[in-house]
């Protein structure tokens, strides 16, 4: 099988040659690894790990924002970084909303070179699509403890900028659908809605606030005769039935040190409605593991999760970190795509 065809089987619920692989690090863990493989650039660590996605990104022709965020949000530290200014704090009326004078423009984004990405890729499953962040987004606009308190105090003004928020995605999705989306295969876009132990927000207060504009992005996908696939970190049983409602074919990462993601009892109540796309524990076996310790995590989790399909094996958040032992890596792979097949 290709790449292509391996994923898109595994999505549709069957058994492909082997499970399939994904990877997302750090420019520096990235760069370690091309070290220790001897590959000379990104494409060739990417086929030595055996990874079968392919990710393709519009073109930002925006203005110059240094360290602030499209939204107006300035941001410092490490990787993603953290926001260090809330320029909607305050509000306290839709029409404060309105009138904020940074909203970003769908048109700071250039879709035009989009399907020659893909075109390079036709043997690989290529993920497309804008990263849709809504809730984060709206959070770190009016700051999260606020947003949060809002939500019950000014229940309509938080609404008001969720939904500005996502206007914005949706018309750039639809951008980059009108632009290539026969090219690719998966939108993917998502929001940390997990903590360690639960939800960070009570279930009631996401289907209130959250899931109409989760639909929205469902359903533009699936228009687009796309895979869609939902990021969520941690705990997030709790609206694993109202992913299923919505129609989602795909969840990750699948945090297995969260609590209530038990691998088996996950497989067993949502493997026939979603395919699972992580798992690989990132928070212990990972960073800290020897790397025969990361062959036999492996072995288990593909013991549980590879049958039937509906499983592709990544670590258990998108992003590989600098400190990772390059070898642990490495081993995940290899295993993987031996352990892997059916």
């Amino acid at each position: 099988m290709t790449s292509r065809e391996r994923v898109l089987t595994a999505f549709d619920h069957r058994e492909p040659d082997r499970v399939p692989l994904w990877y997302g690090a750090s420019d520096g863990l990235t760069a370690r690894l091309r070290a220790h493989c001897g590959c000379a650039d990104d494409e060739a660590l990417q086929d030595r790990l055996h990874i079968d996605f392919r990710r393709v990104h519009g073109r930002y022709i925006g203005p110059d924002l240094g360290r602030t965020t499209i939204w107006g949000v300035e941001r410092d530290g490490a990787y993603y970084g953290m926001p260090t200014s809330h320029p909607l704090a305050g509000v306290t009326t839709v029409e404060e909303v309105a009138a904020y004078p940074l909203w970003p423009s769908p048109d700071w984004f250039d879709w035009s070179g989009l399907r020659a990405q893909c075109e390079a890729w036709r043997e690989y499953a290529v993920i497309g699509g804008p990263w849709v962040v809504v809730f984060t987004d709206a959070t770190e606009l009016v700051g999260m403890a606020e947003f949060f308190e809002k939500m019950y105090t000014h229940p309509e003004v938080m609404q008001a900028v969720l939904d500005r928020v996502a206007d914005f995605y949706y018309e750039l999705a639809t951008r980059c659908f009108e632009a290539a989306a026969d090219a690719f295969e998966i939108f993917f876009f998502g929001d940390d809605f997990g903590t360690q132990e639960s939800l960070i927000i009570s279930p009631k207060a996401w289907r209130e606030f959250c899931k109409p504009n989760i639909r929205r992005f469902v359903e533009l996908g699936h228009q687009a005769d796309l895979e869609v696939m939902f990021h969520s970190c941690g705990a997030v049983t709790s609206i694993l039935d109202d992913l299923v409602d919505l129609g989602l074919d795909a969840l990750n990462p699948i945090q297995p040190a969260a609590k209530g993601m038990d691998l088996a009892r996950l497989k067993a109540d949502y493997g026939a409605h979603l395919t699972f796309h992580g798992a690989l524990d990132h928070q212990h076996i990972l960073p800290f593991g020897t790397p025969d310790e990361v062959r036999a995590e492996v072995r288990r989790v593909l013991d549980i999760m590879a049958p039937g399909g509906g499983f592709c094996l990544a670590p258990s958040h998108d992003l590989l970190l600098d400190e990772f032992p390059p070898e642990n890596i490495v081993a995940m792979y290899d295993e993987a795509a031996e352990y892997g097949r059916y």
